[in-house]
């Protein structure tokens, strides 16, 4: 356990390295890092793993939430401990697979740190101390402080896709929760905003998962600020057709008659692109709408349900939209148009310039709407099925996962040259 605390809370530092100054920045910025990294500690005391769990979209889309902050029992102990042992609290994180709390303690001057380090390491209520190291991370060819902890990015070759698409020209609506459109990764991307569900009041500051969902697909890259979208130069509708169950919660809830206002809207608008992260049971109201979508050459991307169960198949279950699911998750289908995305411990955007990391289909199906926009700006005439094929033929296996690759999707025969990842064989 100590060494899993140690491992993870050594991670906790790389993530707040990354954040830190890069080559341009002032090396007097870096001494003043040091001084405080010498003076500071790690601590970890237990702290239960907590999953608060919701329906995201529809009933029958799963998501957790992580806790970042300590519970309020956890929270004391940190105090005393603090007040206990003549030190200062920081930061902290809550590190949920090894079920503790990660804090950052600051040594006053003139105190003997490792005095205080071993009288810490002595005291029950500690899982575990050391001192404060600091981590240089390699350089990418982005400067957004948390793209070394996007692993989805990673596992789609975002930023080599970047090199020969960014979705400029490519419409995307985006029917769902509320987008902040004033968060700092998302400002410029959302274009028009449309509320059809006036009855349910969103907050100042959008809806979790609307937000979470652009995040994802349109972050701004090279601003210094969070993550990388996968199609960061697209233009988005926000058509609110869901609200959130509770205030702040990333579960939402969408009707029949609002979802058909967003699909009315969205035909006006004539986007290449609509993303509908969500799931229910059959629709035929909706089920027309679509017909007429997918019939102008629309492009629909559909979240797949975990569940087989029938009263949670639409609008997955629609001929010639796009599904998406988890890359580590199989699926039994034999559908050409299924297909897999990260969709686990996803970093993206939530209300009030925040971040969180997600876990749910809906995410698989914001990655692949990401990459269908790069497709399409340099193909706009393409349809799903021969999107669908594309990104069939360049899905990467690996032991762990099998994902769409947007890399090796836009380079086609010249994969090999840019893109890290291999093809392989392996399958779940």
């Amino acid at each position: 356990m100590t060494r899993l605390a140690l491992a993870a809370c050594m991670l906790l530092l790389v993530a707040c390295s990354s954040t830190a100054p890069r080559a341009d920045r002032t090396a007097a910025a870096a001494s003043t890092a040091v001084t405080e990294a010498e003076r500071q500690l790690l601590l970890t005391v237990h702290q239960a793993a907590t999953l608060p769990t919701g329906l995201t979209g529809a009933p029958g889309q799963r998501y957790v939430q992580r806790r970042y902050g300590p519970t309020p029992s956890v929270d004391r102990v940190l105090t005393q401990l603090a007040r206990d042992h003549d030190v200062k609290r920081v930061d902290g994180w809550a590190i949920q697979s090894l079920e503790v709390y990660c804090e950052i303690l600051e040594v006053p001057t003139g105190s003997d740190i490792d005095a205080v380090m071993a009288t810490l390491a002595a005291d029950p209520r500690v899982d575990l101390v050391q001192r404060m190291n600091l981590f240089s991370t390699q350089s990418t060819a982005y400067d957004d402080p948390y793209l070394d902890l996007q692993t989805a990015a990673v596992e789609l070759e975002v930023e080599q896709a970047h090199h020969l698409a960014t979705g400029r020209g490519v419409s995307i609506a985006i029917i769902d929760s509320a987008i902040d459109a004033n968060h700092p990764d998302l400002r410029g991307r959302v274009r028009l905003e449309r509320n059809l569900v006036a009855t349910h009041p969103s907050g100042p500051n959008g809806e979790v998962h609307g937000t979470a969902i652009a995040g994802i697909i349109a972050s701004a890259v090279n601003n210094s600020e969070g993550i990388i979208g996968v199609a960061p130069d697209v233009s988005i509708a926000a058509l609110r057709a869901c609200w959130a169950v509770t205030e702040d919660g990333v579960a939402a809830q969408c009707s029949s008659f609002s979802l058909a206002r967003a699909l009315e809207v969205a035909l006006d608008l004539k986007p290449n692109v609509i993303n509908l992260s969500l799931a229910g049971p059959a629709d035929p109201l909706l089920s027309r709408l679509l017909d007429v979508v997918i019939a102008r050459g629309i492009v629909v991307v559909t979240a797949q349900p975990r569940t087989a169960a029938s009263s949670l198949a639409f609008p997955s279950s629609h001929p010639q939209v796009l599904a998406a699911h988890s890359s580590v998750e199989a699926v039994n289908s034999d559908s050409p148009y299924v297909l897999a995305a990260p969709a686990r411990e996803v970093l993206t955007t939530t209300p009030g310039a925040r971040y969180a990391f997600l876990t749910g289909n809906s995410l698989a199906a914001a990655h692949t709407t990401g990459v269908v926009a790069l497709l399409m700006e340099r193909e706009p005439d393409l349809d799903a099925e021969r999107i669908a094929a594309i990104l069939t033929a360049s899905t990467t296996h690996s032991s762990r996962s099998t994902s769409i690759n947007a890399c090796r999707a836009l380079a086609g025969q010249d994969a090999g040259a840019l893109c890290a990842a291999a093809p392989g064989s392996a399958r779940f």
